[in-house]
């Protein structure tokens, strides 16, 4: 039985591995098609994409901006809808943090279309702050969930020994549960993140082409064929990934985050 897991895993892993090394290898052709194996290896289409060419520059900025701006703006709508559904857990705080999970249980088509609508009658369709406010309520369930995770691990008793001590709820908050909150924060906060960066229908929708990200750029480039810069976006797609759950994986609750009882252990 564990010979059939190893094999199992094995298996899953070259599954994985698999089109991320042909990616990697097409990012390295010197001319204009992606081909398998390289030809005429060189780093120049990595040079392209970071530094010579204004339309992915342009494209990685926007996305930057958009996905570091809904990431916070999401964390920031979160944490009172969070916070006042495990403090009161009333009615209105229910309905709230329900109307604030919905959008992600969408499909993502249904939500663009919907967004493109309301953007175009409101005069915010094509504009970058829109984009930012669309993924920030796309991707608000992820902080949502997180920071809802972090506040019920949080021990009642403490809560109550410091309020037997005369600290007022502001001295609490400030003192024990904003401390104990923040790998929970962040990870929701990279979560939203790492989503935003690679989310493409909505943004599809919303931006109008008035403007691009890394997605919307490779499918605009697709128009003139594979070409290795587009790989070269795949990667740094796979890379900021990695690096975003390496970090949630390292300062988070990884395993609370992921639905672990830890009451067991």
């Amino acid at each position: 039985m564990k010979t059939l897991s190893t094999l199992f895993m094995g298996l899953a892993a070259i599954v994985v591995l698999l089109p991320i090394v042909v990616v990697s290898a097409a990012a390295l052709n010197g001319g204009r098609s992606m081909l398998f194996p390289p030809q005429d290896p060189t780093l120049s289409r990595f040079a392209e994409f970071f530094l010579t060419e204004p339309v992915w520059r342009t494209a990685m900025f926007h996305s930057a901006i958009i996905a570091i701006g809904s990431a916070a703006l999401a964390v920031l709508i979160a944490w009172p809808l969070a916070y006042g559904l495990w403090k009161k857990g009333g009615k209105a705080s229910k309905v709230l943090a329900g109307l604030g999970a919905m959008p992600f249980a969408l499909p993502p088509i249904v939500f663009g279309v919907g967004l493109g609508f309301f953007w175009g009658f409101s005069g915010g369709l094509g504009a970058i702050w829109s984009g930012i406010v669309s993924h920030a309520v796309l991707f608000l369930a992820l902080p949502l969930v997180t920071i809802s995770i972090g506040l019920q691990s949080i021990d009642r008793a403490h809560l109550d020994a410091a309020a037997t001590m005369g600290a007022t709820e502001k001295v609490i908050f400030r003192t024990i549960i904003l401390p104990q909150m923040v790998p929970y924060t962040a990870s929701g906060f990279f979560f939203a993140l790492v989503l935003s960066f690679n989310e493409f229908i909505v943004m599809f929708f919303v931006s109008s082409s008035a403007y691009s990200t890394v997605t919307l750029q490779i499918f605009n480039s697709l128009r003139n064929g594979f070409t290795p810069t587009m790989a070269v976006a795949a990667i740094t797609f796979i890379l900021v990934s990695i690096a975003v759950f390496s970090l949630v994986a390292r300062f988070g609750d990884l395993p609370r985050l992921m639905g672990a009882d830890q009451s067991k252990s």
